[in-house]
């Protein structure tokens, strides 16, 4: 995949979490993909779950590409998704707070699709904002 293709690629992502779309993950990621958090084989449904999850608990959701490293079948980009909380998260009770999650994903990618994974949710800062509704954006 070239770079054009990559950033694409990421957008889709973002996009698919954003608007609740699981189906897209089918076209995302590998039927069985390592997760690199827990060196574990997982399927489509983790990260379709995972997905569903984040959208459930915030309205509005908008993602957004900061930043993209690219090193042969392995990508590195940071993201943000901005939304407003509307059920519990990260174990906090709702507080309709606007807030604005940040996080990591390492990735390689096999034949356009997501081989090995591994997220990196700033999770202290998501809770801060949660708590307080101070938002980082």
């Amino acid at each position: 995949m070239n770079r054009n293709q990559i950033e694409a690629f990421t957008e889709r992502w973002l996009n698919a979490v954003c608007t609740g779309d699981t189906v897209a993950f089918e076209h995302l990621t590998a039927v069985q993909a390592l997760d690199t958090l827990n060196q574990q084989p997982v399927t489509r449904l983790a990260f379709q779950e995972r997905a569903r999850a984040v959208f459930d608990a915030f309205e509005g959701l908008h993602g957004r590409v900061i930043e993209l490293v690219l090193d042969g079948d392995r990508i590195a980009w940071r993201w943000t998704l901005t939304g407003q909380q509307r059920a519990p998260f990260l174990g906090e009770p709702n507080s309709g707070r606007q807030i604005t999650l940040q996080g990591i994903n390492l990735q390689r990618l096999q034949g356009g699709l997501v081989s090995e994974h591994f997220t990196l949710l700033d999770v202290p800062g998501a809770l801060r904002q949660l708590r307080r509704g101070s938002s980082i954006a």
